[in-house]
């Protein structure tokens, strides 16, 4: 075999060699890109399944005051104060509490706004000579048939909850709302509205509606019971007014006559 012929074969060697390695490296690709699609597609039906748990957990975190699952938890104190003279008597359950912060928005903490303005509240009542028991007034756990066996156990004429909303969907939606049982519970439907129609005399409080929800704390009482949501910590605007005391207290000034507004409409009917 002369030289010439030794560097065709050779030639020829490599170029074998060389159509081998790209048939090879595509069939590589061709396995490859599969393989890649299904990572892929696996990738993305985990990221959507822990964002809509994320989301699920959220809601339950907000949503546990009114729900039976923190029903049996731990126990706090309760704290009352004695009759007065008007024989009205009305809980006012801040909702939420010790390690149980509810709604977080930044330095907005619902259990903190919701104790602010329950005391608030309190404080008005009984300057209208209406005796209040809270729930709590402080920062501490108190859960659901604890809260529900302070109303029933005080044989008071009405119960409220006060809480804090979030949606975190649309962060242009605020306002105050306020829940009553059902349609059956037409007592509870009066304070309701009364709250409502209260709170939307101010020019700086925005309200929403007053509807049925079936929370824990509105199916248990004896007694006529609202839930109140005093805005969406999920709006930046109006969760700065919520941190805001002039703003509580124009709040609690607000919720308490219409508390006292359906009360007198009681005794006249």
């Amino acid at each position: 075999m002369n030289r010439k012929q030794y560097e065709k074969r050779k030639k020829l060697r490599k170029r074998k060699i060389k159509r081998l390695m790209i048939a090879y490296l595509l069939r590589i690709i061709v396995i490859l890109i599969p393989i890649i699609m299904m990572i892929l597609m696996v990738c993305g039906c985990l990221y959507i399944y822990e964002r809509f748990t994320k989301e699920d957990e959220k809601i339950n975190k907000y949503t546990d005051i009114y729900t039976d699952r923190n029903a049996g938890n731990d126990t706090a104190s309760v704290t009352s104060i004695e009759n007065n003279t008007s024989g009205v008597c009305v809980v006012v359950d801040a909702g939420h509490g010790g390690s149980d912060g509810g709604t977080v928005s930044g330095k907005a903490v619902e259990k903190d706004i919701n104790l602010s303005v329950a005391l608030k509240l309190k404080a008005i009542l009984e300057n209208d000579n209406i005796e209040v028991i809270l729930t709590r007034s402080t920062d501490e756990n108190m859960n659901l048939a604890d809260r529900i066996s302070v109303a029933n156990d005080s044989n008071a004429d009405f119960f409220i909850s006060l809480h804090c909303n979030y949606y975190e969907k649309d962060a242009k939606i605020a306002g105050l709302e306020c829940y009553y049982n059902n349609s059956n519970a037409v007592e509870s439907k009066g304070y309701a509205e009364s709250i409502i129609n209260a709170v939307s005399l101010s020019e700086d409080i925005e309200t929403r509606y007053a509807k049925t929800e079936g929370y824990y704390v509105l199916r248990n009482t004896q007694m006529p019971a609202v839930l109140v949501e005093m805005g969406f910590l999920s709006s930046y605007s109006e969760s700065q007014k919520l941190l805001d005391n002039d703003y509580q207290e124009s709040l609690a000034q607000r919720i308490a006559e219409g508390i006292s507004n359906e009360i007198k409409r009681g005794e006249t009917l």
